[in-house]
């Protein structure tokens, strides 16, 4: 003991002998009692990572980005000097609703309960340039906002002051016109562009691998992305013209090292092009929007984000620009791969988590999705939830007050190094291809995403990568989840009657005369081009009047192989749905009887694996106790009409009892199927000789095996 008191917390941990880690590790194999340590822990990811069960100070000895502080390159351990204190996160809720008027409606009520930035994202007509009454059925109100004037568009924002509240607007290729809609809309209010913050993104390779193609050609989205560029430089410094997303990746089952190389591989395709368009890399850096989607590993979230600003700042570097031109803005939301319509509450749990790693990422904004985002449109409670948990993680944790406050941490800084090591390594890749456009065109991005994505799909179908409440720990009870979608045909009737009514107002003379104008600077290719069109906004010009005369000699030439966006529930919940509407017509359909054999204190933790095997899709399990013998079971199980009969005991009871059960129950003229829980050895073959169709065991692919047995019951999938 010390004998200053003063000092003896200080000196506490002096009188204790600190194990070395060889101590550490010889204690840990005997408590595995024989188990391979590395096997048992040590956790592979989908990232190439190896998790180790413990990171000491000698894991993070020889990392490089170590001597950094915040606000300083690599920006590892954030943006600015003192973090979310000086630059606060912005609370970006979306807000995906149809019209312009709910829009406005929802922006309203949520700005006077903490939300401090518009996120806007136009719907598939507006991203794709095209008015209501141009577009296809199914694409007006889908996926976001409807807005194609700027008259509409100050209706969505009537309760926004464009002078001091951040915007973040998804304008897909549609961005040219919807930010010259935003600074004419500026303008009419007596506001100055030069004040306009946050983003007006355009990602065309987004746009491109997202759908396949673009509505324009590759080249001409560039020339009218530039546009945008050099304008804003001079007139709206503070507002970001370009984007590189990472959500396409994600959203398809890519891993954090696909999601963080893609899209630096894409800003970095935006760098070059631009380039060659004459804008300066100086000015084009700082102007990047980089959107991540943030999943459910918390620490490995963490760490994408903290490589994903070290990364870019060596890019930037590479390319001659100053330190401050290699800041990223990283906008985050709340992935959506992992979202549940089943036990959808759990995603309330699971957003806390990803926003929590968002924010100790050093998110610069942020949006939490709401619980029932799977199911559509989110309800007032959900938004109400999503919102306050950003806010508690300000107001009530004080997660603003500690400047990168996972700084430090072995776990974290050594996984921040992989993440970077290997995103880079990938990015090498892309780069031997040709760059991201080319890989695009070869498909390497796309098979990477795809092969990733089928080893997660196993993963879960073995149930290996648990979703609770759906592949696991399912609520038995729950109705079949109601979506919540509007209908878009009726939106889609109402807005191209809008569209046309627009089109023969009043003032439909003037417009005519200044789209006149604004073809022949089209034509020129005078670099009063954003100006002109600025002008034809205000004047009442529309998004697809303004994409027409833009692109009238700009046909898309480019298709890709797209990625296709999936959750990973997606399959349980399907099959869960199918068997509750056929039990719904057929109450005694995909019944399963579990005949428990012995005593049931030993048989119990298999009896609760086999109800939990079947309860995640959606079968009636009867459980209606033990049996000592084997006759006696059959008999209950045939007595009770399941069409499944599922034998459960311990090894040593199924040597003396399994193959008599099975053999009773198979003796009839219309037997039931035979599954057995468990994978007893040396047992196998003389079980299913006896009449055992299946075993089910921890391995099992359950989602394989439930398919077939719903299909066995007369099941539609």
């Amino acid at each position: 003991m010390t004998k200053n008191g003063d000092d003896r917390s200080a000196h506490l941990l002096d009188e204790f002998r600190r194990p070395t880690y060889p101590e550490w590790r010889a204690e840990a194999e005997r408590m595995l009692a024989g188990t391979a340590f590395e096997k048992r822990l040590f956790t592979p990811t989908v990232e190439g990572i190896t998790l180790r069960p413990l990171y000491t100070a000698a894991d993070d000895a020889k990392l490089p980005h170590l001597g950094g502080q915040p606000g300083i390159r690599p920006f590892v351990r954030g943006a600015w000097p003192l973090g979310h204190r000086q630059a606060e996160w912005l609370v970006a809720q979306e807000l995906p609703f149809p019209t312009y008027e709910q829009f406005d409606a929802a922006l309203r009520h949520d700005q006077s309960c903490g939300q401090t930035a518009v996120n806007l994202i136009l719907d598939r007509a507006g991203q794709a340039g095209l008015d209501p009454d141009q577009a296809a059925p199914g694409e007006v109100g889908v996926g976001g906002t409807s807005i194609a004037s700027v008259t509409e568009l100050g209706s969505a924002l009537a309760s926004v002051d464009l002078q001091q509240t951040p915007l973040l607007i998804q304008a897909g290729s549609a961005g040219l016109p919807l930010a010259a809609m935003l600074v004419a809309l500026v303008r009419q209010r007596q506001g100055d562009p030069a004040q306009l913050r946050g983003s007006v993104g355009m990602d065309p390779l987004c746009g491109l691998v997202e759908l396949g193609g673009l509505p324009v050609s590759l080249p001409s989205a560039y020339d009218e992305l530039a546009a945008v560029v050099g304008w804003a430089a001079d007139h709206a410094p503070q507002l970001r013209t370009v984007a590189a997303y990472g959500l396409p990746y994600h959203e398809a089952g890519g891993s954090g090292v696909q999601e963080l190389a893609f899209t630096l591989a894409v800003a970095l395709h935006h760098l070059r092009a631009l380039q060659e368009r004459g804008l300066d890399v100086e000015v084009v850096a700082p102007r990047i929007q980089f959107g991540f989607a943030v999943g459910s590993h918390f620490f490995m979230e963490i760490a994408k984000l903290r490589a994903a600003r070290l990364v870019w700042s060596e890019i930037v570097a590479a390319c001659g620009a100053s330190e401050a031109a290699q800041r990223m803005n990283i906008h985050a939301r709340t992935s959506r791969f992992n979202k549940t319509r089943y036990d959808r509450h759990v995603n309330i749990l699971r957003g806390t988590t990803e926003a929590m790693a968002a924010v100790f990422g050093g998110a610069d904004s942020l949006h939490v999705a709401p619980f029932d985002e799977p199911l559509g449109l989110p309800g007032e409670r959900s938004r109400r939830l999503a919102r306050n948990t950003q806010l508690i993680l300000r107001e009530e944790s004080h997660f603003d007050a500690v400047v990168d406050p996972a700084g430090g941490s072995w776990y974290i800084e050594s996984l921040t190094a992989e993440m970077a090591e290997k995103a880079w390594a990938l990015l090498q890749e892309i780069e031997t291809a040709g760059g991201m456009l080319s890989a695009l065109q070869d498909g390497l991005p796309q098979r990477m995403v795809a092969a990733t994505a089928a080893v997660r799909a196993t993963a879960v179908a073995t149930r290996r990568e648990i979703f609770v409440g759906v592949n696991m720990y399912p609520d038995h009870g729950e109705a079949v989840p109601v979506p919540n979608l509007p209908d878009y045909a009726a939106i889609g009737e109402q807005r191209a009657a809008q569209s046309r009514d627009l089109r023969t107002g009043e003032t439909q003379a003037h417009n005519v005369a200044v789209l006149q104008q604004l073809g022949e600077v089209v034509d020129s290719q005078a670099e009063e081009l954003f100006e002109k069109v600025v002008t034809a906004a205000g004047a009442g010009a529309s998004i697809g009047e303004l994409t027409k005369l833009l692109r009238h000699r700009a046909d898309p030439d480019l298709r890709v192989e797209p990625i296709e966006p999936w959750r990973a529930a997606e399959a349980f919940e399907a099959l869960r749905t199918a068997v509750a509407q056929h039990r719904a017509r057929q109450s005694d359909a995909c019944a399963v009887y579990c005949a428990n054999l012995g005593d049931v204190a030993r048989y119990m933790p298999r009896l609760d694996f086999a109800r939990a095997f079947f309860e995640v899709g959606g079968f009636a399990v009867q459980v209606a106790g033990c049996h000592a013998a084997a006759d006696a079971a059959a008999v209950a199980a045939l007595d009770s009409g399941a069409q499944i009969v599922v034998i459960v005991g311990r090894d040593e009871t199924y040597a003396t009892q399994a193959a008599e059960t099975a053999r009773r129950l198979k003796a009839i003229a219309d037997p039931p199927t035979v599954i057995l829980a468990g994978q007893p050895p040396d047992q196998i073959d003389a079980l299913q000789t006896a009449g055992v169709d299946r075993l089910i065991h921890v391995g099992s692919d359950a989602l394989l095996i439930l398919r077939e047995l719903a299909v066995t019951c007369g099941v539609e999938l």
